[in-house]
């Protein structure tokens, strides 16, 4: 799967390669060969070194075509008249949300997605209603592909760039953090 960031990435650094993998399993350093991998955890992974990168903060989203002036998502009881929609790697999303805003009565089974991407695309199509990573939605969101509803969650979950404990990462990968911090941090300002 090709990253949109690694061109820019690229531009900056033409003679360092970037090689992508997607995966959900965690990250197992004797057994893969990694400089560094990026996952959604809590930052306390056995034998790795870990840097915080952004929290994992939830909320529901929609389409902006269920939020009609006759629509009836003005409060949390609005909820049960919409399918949640659940993805299969975050199955707690939900479940978490509706338990921090003290609603857990609210969870439904809904549909469930394979993937966050599919989930997402669900919602833009206004199939229902899905938890949405705010923070990798940014652009959805200003694009107004999809709208947030209620308010967000910050869970202890965050982000992370993780690496082999006790192997400082190279000048190469330490320049792939820097310019990832600094990618982050741009974004951060521009949402403000």
């Amino acid at each position: 799967m090709a990253d949109p960031a690694s061109p820019l990435f690229h531009a900056e650094h033409p003679n360092i390669e970037v090689r992508l993998n997607t995966t959900i399993s965690p990250v197992d350093f004797t057994r893969e060969d990694l400089d560094l991998a990026i996952q959604l955890t809590t930052g306390d992974m056995k034998g790795c070194e870990s840097l915080l990168l952004f929290p994992d903060v939830i909320q529901p989203v929609c389409a902006p075509s269920l939020l009609k002036p006759d629509s009836s998502l003005k409060d949390l009881d609005d909820l049960k008249d919409h399918r949640l929609l659940h993805s299969h790697y975050r199955k707690s999303d939900w479940k978490d949300w509706l338990a921090a805003v003290d609603r857990p009565d609210l969870q439904s089974e809904g549909m469930t997605f394979p993937s966050s991407i599919l989930t997402y695309q669900a919602a833009t199509e206004g199939l229902g209603i899905a938890i949405g990573q705010t923070k990798l939605l940014e652009q959805d969101f200003a694009a107004g592909n999809l709208v947030p509803l209620f308010q967000p969650i910050e869970r202890e979950l965050g982000y992370y760039a993780l690496w082999i404990k006790g192997r400082e990462p190279d000048l190469k990968t330490r320049k792939f953090l820097s310019w990832l911090k600094r990618q982050i941090a741009q974004q951060e300002e521009t949402n403000k």
